[in-house]
């Protein structure tokens, strides 16, 4: 906003001395229960208004799993072919300790992976992408390979995608709690150098030495809303539900206002918070 230097020293008077969250990577650990696994699931199936498929002889894969809550709820559900991937080693093997402990080791597998590393080799009805398409580097050849693997049948198989904050809506830069009070738009509005300095000072321990918000621990690729519509329409998926921002529907007032601005161009990608989709390979 008023360049490198003085933004950091606006934005550390309102940082925290370290980040409330700012734990040892052994305190992360936990103990991932069935009940949470289907509580996430379930959130997120009804804002897609319960369509998310479930059918027993179905092939699902799950990219970007973490700790496999998606791919254990469908596996309790009844699903008997899922695959999760990963490509952390710490959460694929986390997975695969809930799996035997809830005895759905036989219905659902867990392997490190990296999302751009899926082959061709087995083919899938559903493909399902859960809160990591903001982190994904090279989102437009993710989306690809996405189709690469997805079945042609009829109806045609199905992505499922779920994701945000998007970079350039309020709170995209992922940083909200490491300030003392939220600062919307604070990774658009500020220096990217002023972030990262702060962010290598006081956000301690889980902090890198990114210098920038792609290379950061968690990864942000600064896709926009208007971006990631125009990948989909290049690959040429038939769009059966999308919904943005489906956390305002407890404010009705808002939520219309909220769908009223995203139809305008030049504000979509700054208010595109949220998005949940289902799409259709024709």
């Amino acid at each position: 906003m008023f360049g490198k230097t003085i933004d950091y020293r606006l934005l550390r008077l309102v940082a925290h001395d370290r980040h409330p969250e700012a734990k040892e990577l052994h305190q992360l650990e936990r103990d991932l229960s069935i009940e949470y696994a289907k509580a996430r699931f379930e959130k997120w199936n009804r804002r897609l208004h319960d369509e998310i498929p479930i059918e027993p002889d179905m092939r699902y894969l799950d990219v970007g799993c973490g700790m496999g809550e998606m791919s254990l709820a469908l596996a309790q559900r009844g699903c008997k072919h899922v695959t999760g991937i990963d490509k952390d080693p710490y959460y694929i093997e986390l997975a695969k300790q809930c799996a035997r402990k809830t005895q759905l080791q036989d219905y659902v597998t867990f392997e490190c992976m990296n999302v751009h590393d899926i082959t061709n080799e087995k083919k899938y009805d559903i493909v399902l992408s859960h809160e990591m398409l903001e982190h994904v580097e090279r989102p437009r050849d993710f989306l690809r390979r996405i189709d690469d693997v997805l079945k042609s049948r009829e109806g045609g198989g199905r992505t499922i995608i779920a994701f945000g904050p998007l970079f350039h809506s309020p709170f995209g830069d992922h940083l909200n709690r490491f300030f003392k009070f939220r600062i919307p738009w604070a990774g658009v509005l500020f220096s990217e150098d002023a972030l990262m300095r702060l962010r290598r000072e006081f956000w301690r321990p889980l902090a890198d030495e990114a210098q920038s918000f792609e290379d950061t621990r968690e990864g942000m690729n600064k896709m926009k809303f208007s971006e990631f519509l125009r990948y989909v329409e290049e690959i040429g998926w038939k769009e059966e539900r999308l919904i943005v921002n489906p956390q305002l529907k407890r404010w009705p007032a808002l939520w219309r206002l909220s769908n009223l601005l995203l139809r305008v161009p030049l504000l979509r990608d700054y208010l595109a918070a949220s998005v949940y989709a289902i799409y259709r390979r024709p």
